[in-house]
């Protein structure tokens, strides 16, 4: 063997064995770069967008950051319980359902509704002069037969109550009882929702009278959870007097309507509250005089 021979046999014998190369198909090579600028492509994109350099509507500037902003109104609260005697604006024969009536505002002395039907027509018995505006009629109706079909039955006691009918019931309180005790026994004339034509007194059938007790007996207690159910609501609830400016009668109910009453119960509050909220302004801010007394409706 020759000495070129040898020493190309000894590189041999030192080098790692490799196997020969093969070359990869053009298309592979192809496909490779434009994956690999795909990607460059996205890289960048997102670093634009992370810099504000770029937006979603081709923008070159950044793109501006809005900010929703939810406005909140706070109605100022309903009015300390005062005395006064502010006519309220509201027509009650056609606002009948939102007019506000307490202590200080009142119905004018001439009002009086000129649909009046005895509550005969709503299957009571008949009763001279006790009667509610026609409007009423249909669920004063549905509302007797719910609490007869309860084992519950209801009577009437007292319905539309005029003015003038007001301030004579009210002048002889003051005559058997006095001054201050009449004005915490029945509201002064104008002041009353009965001159409204659209609430009554209501006590178990066949009695003649009714007093807070009234509230504990099932009759009691079946109209205070169901009375909303056909429009009607308690003006003057129980441990609400602070806020209704009334004692606390468990008898005394107000038609407003279905809706407006599921609305009120929903809310919480009591219709004098929700009534203010409708429309919360005070027009008896410059007549009233704050007091903490209270006063049976009458």
């Amino acid at each position: 063997m020759g000495g070129a021979t040898a020493a190309a046999y000894a590189r041999a014998a030192m080098s790692p064995h490799r196997p020969a190369h093969r070359r990869e198909p053009a298309q592979v090579y192809r496909l490779r770069r434009a994956l690999a600028a795909t990607v460059a492509v996205l890289v960048v994109f997102a670093l634009l967008n992370v810099t504000g350099v770029v937006g979603g509507d081709g923008d070159d500037t950044a793109a501006p950051t809005t900010t929703s902003e939810t406005t909140t109104t706070t109605l100022p609260p309903v009015p300390a319980c005062a005395e006064a005697d502010v006519v309220v604006p509201n027509d009650p024969a056609t606002e009948w359902a939102t007019v506000l009536i307490d202590t200080a505002r009142m119905l004018p002395s001439s009002y009086g509704p000129g649909d009046l039907h005895n509550i005969a027509d709503a299957g009571f018995p008949l009763t001279d002069g006790v009667a509610v505006r026609q409007l009423v009629l249909d669920d004063l109706r549905a509302l007797r037969e719910a609490a007869a079909a309860n084992g519950t039955p209801l009577g009437v006691l007292a319905a539309y109550r005029s003015y003038q009918r007001q301030a004579d019931l009210y002048e002889r309180r003051v005559d058997e009882l006095g001054d201050s005790e009449a004005g915490s026994r029945v509201a002064r004339p104008g002041h009353s929702e009965h001159q409204l034509g659209t609430t009554i007194d209501v006590t178990s059938e066949g009695q003649t009278d009714v007093d807070q007790s009234w509230g504990a007996t099932p009759a009691g207690q079946w109209l205070a959870a169901h009375a909303h159910e056909y429009g009607f609501l308690l003006s003057y609830p129980l441990d609400a007097s602070d806020r209704t400016c009334y004692d606390y009668e468990p008898w005394h109910i107000r038609y407003v309507g279905r809706d407006l009453a599921a609305k009120v119960i929903a809310s919480g509050l009591s219709l004098r509250e929700y009534l203010w909220q409708l429309n919360p302004v005070d027009i008896t801010a410059a007549a009233t005089s704050t007091t903490t007394s209270t006063t049976v409706a009458g």
